[in-house]
Parts: C-alpha cells; sequence; structure tokens
C-alpha cells in the first residue's frame, strides 16, 4: 500500500514537472521522464501521458528543453515517438539538431535489440556509446553495419549448408512413403514415425525460410504509394495464405484513400501480411463472429497512422512483453519471426513504430507509425 502511494507521488510530480513553468524544472522533469522509461516498466497510461507532453514540449522555446527532449525520446516506445522527433530533428539550434539524428540512429539500435532479447538492450546500447566515445560516431556506425554484415552473411552460409541436407533427406522420406504405399502389412505406428520425421523435415525448413527472411538486407527503392491498395492486397495475400481461414471472418476498412506515403512497397507489403495473418489466427475457434479492423488516418503533417485490430484471445502481458522477440511464438505451430519481421521492416527499414496493446479474452491492436517522406539520420 505504501509502495503504491510513493509511486503515485513520484508520478504526479513527474507530470507536474513537466508541465511547470519554469523551464529549469521542466528540463529535469523530461530527464527524469527519460531515465524512467529506460530503467522502468510504466504503465501504457503513464507512457501515454508523457508522450503528449513530450509532442508539446518538442517545441519548448528554450533549446535546452528541446535538447532534454530530444535525448530522453530514445526510449519512448509510443507511436508520437516519430511525430515528437520530426519536430526537432530540424530544429534551429545545432544540438538540439544533432540531439534528435543521434536519437533517431540509436532508435534503430534499439529496435534491434528488442527484437532479439530484452535483456541485452542497454548492453548493446552501452558498447555502442564506449566505442563512440572513444572513437567517434563514424565508428560506431561502422561497427552496425560490419556486424549486420557479418550476421547475414552467418545465416546465408548456414542456410545454404543446412538446406544441402535437408532436401535429400526429405526426397528419401518421400520415396520411403511411396515405397512402403506399396508394401502390404506395413505397420501403423511405422507410418506414424514417417509422417513425423517429415513433418520434422517440413518444420525446420520453414524455420530456415523465417531466418532468410528476418536477415534479408532491404533492397529497392522507396517509391510514392497510395496506401489503400498496399493494405487490400495486404489483406488478400494474407488470407490467401492461411490453410483454415475463419469462417464468417469479417475484415472492415477505413483508410482515407488520399493517404500517400514514401515506402519500399515489398517490404511493406510483407510486414502488414504478417500481422494481419496473426489477427486471423487469434480469431479462430471464437464463439462469436470474427471481426478485423483495419483504418489508417493522418496523424500529424508528418505521419500517418495505420491500426489493424481483432476480437480474437488476445495475450496475456507476459506473452505481449514477448512477441516481437525473435523464436517466441504462443501459437502451436508457430515460429516466432512474424511479428519481429514486421518490427525491423516498419522501425529499422522504414523508420516508424509499431507497437501493439492486447488483453487475454479482449483481442489485440497493432498500431503502425509511418512518415509521409523518409527521413534519414546522417551519415
Amino acid at each position: 500500500m505504501k509502495r503504491a502511494i510513493m509511486v503515485a507521488d513520484e508520478t504526479r510530480t513527474l507530470l507536474e514537472g513537466l508541465d511547470a513553468e519554469d523551464w529549469v524544472s521542466t528540463q529535469e522533469a523530461v530527464e527524469v521522464a527519460g531515465d524512467w522509461l529506460r530503467h522502468r516498466r510504466i504503465d501504457s497510461q503513464l507512457t501515454e501521458e508523457i508522450a503528449g507532453r513530450f509532442l508539446r514540449l518538442a517545441a519548448h522555446p528554450k533549446w535546452e528543453v528541446r535538447k532534454s527532449v530530444a535525448h530522453a525520446l530514445l526510449f519512448l516506445r509510443h507511436e508520437l515517438f516519430h511525430a515528437a522527433i520530426a519536430k526537432i530533428i530540424e530544429d534551429e539550434n545545432t544540438w538540439v539538431r544533432e540531439t534528435a539524428r543521434k536519437t533517431l540512429q540509436r532508435r534503430t539500435e534499439l529496435t534491434r535489440a528488442d527484437i532479439h532479447s530484452d535483456d541485452h538492450g542497454d548492453q548493446i546500447l552501452g558498447l555502442l556509446t564506449d566505442l563512440e566515445m572513444r572513437h567517434g560516431m563514424r565508428a560506431r556506425k561502422a561497427a552496425l553495419r560490419i556486424a549486420d554484415h557479418l550476421h547475414s552473411l552467418f545465416v546465408r552460409l548456414a542456410y545454404h549448408e543446412i538446406v544441402r541436407i535437408i532436401s535429400p533427406l526429405d526426397a528419401s522420406l518421400m520415396n520411403l512413403e511411396r515405397e512402403l504405399d506399396e508394401v502390404p502389412g506395413v505397420p501403423s505406428r511405422s507410418i506414424s514415425h514417417l509422417k513425423r520425421a517429415k513433418g520434422r523435415v517440413k518444420l525446420l525448413s520453414e524455420i530456415l525460410d523465417g531466418l532468410r527472411d528476418f536477415t534479408t538486407e532491404m533492397t529497392g527503392e522507396f517509391t510514392p504509394e497510395n496506401l489503400l491498395p498496399v493494405i487490400k492486397e495486404a489483406e488478400e495475400l494474407a488470407l490467401s495464405n492461411i490453410e483454415h481461414p475463419t469462417a464468417g471472418l469479417v475484415v472492415h476498412h477505413d483508410v482515407d484513400t488520399s493517404l500517400r506515403i514514401e515506402a519500399n512497397r515489398s517490404r511493406l507489403l510483407q510486414a502488414i501480411i504478417n500481422i494481419i495473418v496473426n489477427a486471423v489466427e487469434a480469431c479462430q475457434g471464437l464463439d462469436q463472429k470474427a471481426r478485423i479492423n483495419i483504418a489508417a488516418q493522418r496523424q500529424s503533417d508528418s505521419h500517418v497512422a495505420i491500426s489493424i485490430s481483432d476480437n480474437g484471445c488476445g495475450m496475456s502481458e507476459e506473452a505481449l512483453r514477448d512477441c516481437i522477440q525473435l523464436y517466441t511464438t504462443g501459437k502451436r505451430d508457430g515460429m516466432g519471426f512474424g511479428l519481429p519481421l514486421a518490427k525491423k521492416i516498419i522501425e529499422i527499414d522504414h523508420q516508424g513504430t509499431l507497437s501493439i496493446e492486447s488483453a487475454e479474452g479482449e483481442g489485440t491492436i497493432v498500431i503502425i507509425v509511418l512518415p509521409f517522406e523518409q527521413v534519414r539520420a546522417e551519415d
């Protein structure tokens, strides 16, 4: 009880500080909020409160406050992140502008850490920061490029070597199955073992394909795209890829037809397909009619917000926390690539944000925020 009262008092003090007329108090509160976002597990309501204030303070008349906001935004996992960073990335003050650009660059690093493990994000960022302090920003970026290249190279080589083993194994199992079909009196137990072996080979092949897709570097150019046709194509492809689609599924659209964004069409399609597939699968076995809502509207002058919601089974707090990490899945036949890949495409490839809200028995909503035009950190 005392702990809850203390936390409530701290929260009230923090929000009052962010609203203070005294700019020094406001700056101090921004720094505290940034520390909370990094080290504490705060609820969605407080995150919403902080995000709204950061967006407002991004236009504060004192550059010291704007600089603190640019720094604190790094750990803000909220759809307003890019709306706030867009306000200050072209700030008239050089220090504010440089801090914002570093935050945008490090945000990409944080997304990578989030996807691979929530336990090592700070450690990875700490190592990169130490490298930057010793050798400069170019060394930091070079280390990231080398790490990404080596990771992709390792996966490609491992993929080809394992496929060389799996392909003849799969062919041998198929031949064995055909031969056993012609042999009378084969024990059902032997047939069962054979089918299980084929299933394991298929699963391993799917895991390899997922890992290859995840590590594939984005190719192709960003082009202006009408958002509605992209969403409709993603929906059509997603529904056609599901083996057992939910009977009576209703998909409702509320997308502004005038919305156009710069995107890598094929990669964006892949991200939205993965999200829709997850939504459809979450609705399987419902007692009520399954429903998916896809909406898109202008969030600000610089960003569009896309939401994909379902009335499916929803996720527990633990499942929600883990769902964007590689190899983590709550589905019986899942492999843990769908949402991590979508997050990578949205946040790293397209400089957007992907956030998820869910509760068991109440459904899930995935919110994607994308810039109308791509903003890239300078080399």
